[in-house]
Order: C-alpha cells, then sequence, then structure tokens
C-alpha cells in the first residue's frame, strides 16, 4: 500500500481527526483545481458549490453540479477536477473510528461500528433535489460555521453534525453494506500500485510500453486496462499530472516557465504550452501573472 499513491498529509490531529479543505482561513499553500488520484483511510465528504466539478470515485466518473454531495470511502482511490475559479467544491475528511461511541448502543452496532470497519458506506453521490440531500448539505454548513467560529466545543459540534449525516442517511436508504464484486480487491490494489508508480515517476521519460512491463502486462492489455478503469488513455493521465504539478510550481516558484516545463517531464516546449493551455484556457506566463493578481 505504500507504493500506492496513499495521501501523505495528515488530516486534522490525533485529538481532532477532523479537517475541511480547502481551509478556510486560505492558508492552505497547495489548494488546486485538481486533485489527482490518491486515496487515504478517512472517509471524503465532496461537496460542489458553484459550477461544474467532475469527480472519479473508484473506476466510475460523475460529473458533479452545483448543490451535488458525493462520498468517497476509506482506501478508495478518487479524483477531482474543477477548472477554473468558478467551478468550486469542499471536502471534508475524516475518520471515521471518529464518530463511534464508547458505549455499544444501536446505533454503534448498527451504524458507526459497520461504517468504520467498511462493512457499511454511504452511496457515492446525492445530487440535488434527492432525498437527503437538503439536510446533508445544510449539516455541512453547520460544520464550516463551527469551523469558522472555534467557540468553545466546536469539535462536539461538528461531531454531532457529521453523527446527523450519517442519521439522514440511513433514513434516505444512503447507507449499503459494501460492494464487493469477483476479483475487486486484486483489481483495487493493482490500481492503486499503478496510480502510485505513476504519481512517483511522472517527471521521468515515460512510455506506456515500459511501463506496462513493469507491471508485467501487454502493451495492449495495459492500454484498455487504463482507459477502462481511469476513463482516459495513459499519455492523458501522465500529462495531466505534469500539467497539475506544473501550475504548482507557476504559483509557489519563481522558476522559469521553460524550466517549469522540462522539470515536469515535457521534453519539447511547444508541447507543454500547448496542453497547458488545453487545460487552463492560458498560456503558463499568463496563469502565473494571474495567480498573483
Amino acid at each position: 500500500m505504500d507504493a500506492a499513491r496513499r495521501e501523505k498529509r495528515e488530516h486534522g490531529t490525533q485529538a481532532f481527526p477532523f479537517q475541511i479543505y480547502p481551509a478556510l482561513d486560505g492558508s492552505e499553500a497547495d489548494d488546486s483545481d485538481f486533485i489527482p488520484y490518491h486515496w487515504h483511510p478517512e472517509l471524503e465528504i465532496i461537496t460542489v458549490d458553484a459550477g461544474h466539478v467532475s469527480l472519479t470515485i473508484a473506476d466510475h466518473v460523475y460529473e458533479g453540479e452545483h448543490g451535488d454531495v458525493f462520498f468517497a470511502a476509506g482506501e478508495e482511490l478518487h479524483e477531482i477536477r474543477a477548472a477554473g475559479r468558478e467551478n468550486q467544491f469542499r471536502s471534508f475528511v475524516f475518520a471515521a473510528d471518529f464518530l463511534q461511541f464508547a458505549r455499544a448502543d444501536q446505533a454503534e452496532t448498527e451504524l458507526l461500528a459497520p461504517l468504520a470497519e467498511g462493512r457499511l458506506r454511504f452511496a457515492t453521490s446525492l445530487r440535488a433535489g434527492e432525498a437527503g440531500q437538503r439536510e446533508v448539505r445544510a449539516l455541512l454548513a453547520q460544520i464550516v460555521r463551527a469551523c469558522l467560529g472555534r467557540a468553545p466545543g466546536y469539535q462536539l459540534a461538528v461531531k454531532a453534525a457529521l453523527l446527523g449525516i450519517v442519521a439522514v442517511c440511513a433514513q434516505a436508504g444512503l447507507l449499503t453494506g459494501k460492494r464487493v464484486r469477483p476479483g475487486a480487491d486484486y483489481k483495487a490494489r493493482q490500481l492503486k500500485e499503478i496510480v502510485g508508480y505513476l504519481g512517483a515517476h511522472f517527471t521521468e521519460p515515460l512510455s506506456l510500453t515500459a511501463v506496462a512491463a513493469h507491471f508485467g502486462l501487454s502493451p495492449q492489455y495495459f492500454s484498455s486496462f487504463f482507459r477502462e478503469n481511469f476513463g482516459r488513455t495513459f499519455t492523458q493521465h501522465i500529462n495531466s499530472l505534469r500539467i497539475e504539478q506544473a501550475a504548482r510550481l507557476l504559483r509557489e516558484s519563481d522558476l522559469p516557465v521553460m524550466e517549469i516545463g522540462f522539470n515536469v517531464g515535457f521534453d519539447n516546449f511547444s508541447y507543454f504550452i500547448k496542453r497547458f493551455r488545453a487545460v487552463y484556457g492560458v498560456s503558463p506566463s499568463n496563469y502565473r501573472k494571474n495567480s498573483l493578481a
């Protein structure tokens, strides 16, 4: 698992294992409109707060609109794309056992323990207008207000609202037994290994044939397997990782644009400019100017 793209950052603290992204105080230096494939043991609730956001959770692509809510289970691969400032999302990440009770009452044994153990999971998508959506959004808004105010006891207010979300989802039929398909565990491990390898090596010269050989697969099988599970070609995925890293360097460093293009793995500067413009709608130089405005 360590070689797969497990997110390295800590979500919250041991005493309060809960975090909101982007940070409410604006202190997150690495906020991005593209969060590449990753996984973590915590649960994640993702809200579309403005415009249009594209998400890939496990092996399914979702197109989210304002008001939609999505759930990523613990250790589930997911990716978020929201190109442009008009498209906004927020993530709430927390450890499932954060919600458990010391006393094994009915809520603990029927809902919270199975949720923490992965035997129960949230439905992946909750669209605007569906049963429970307004209540879940209202509870998430309560969490944001509590974290902004940080009044004494705000941690309990956050925990209470999260428990409220579990209750709403249970009442709306949005909690289901974990879906298990034949070979699913092996496939999930293989996907995590691929994501981890590419995440560690995308700045290097990579070919589909070489990467397929690394995983003991034929180029033809690897190509079709990749497109089927990631919704894009191998080359498109590598370019996405490189462009996202380039955008980060443009925001956070004063390296020359050409040097950034070569550093992230492009060996042709004109191609780098073309791919960057296709994603962000502007040249790298203009992107840097706009980010500093």
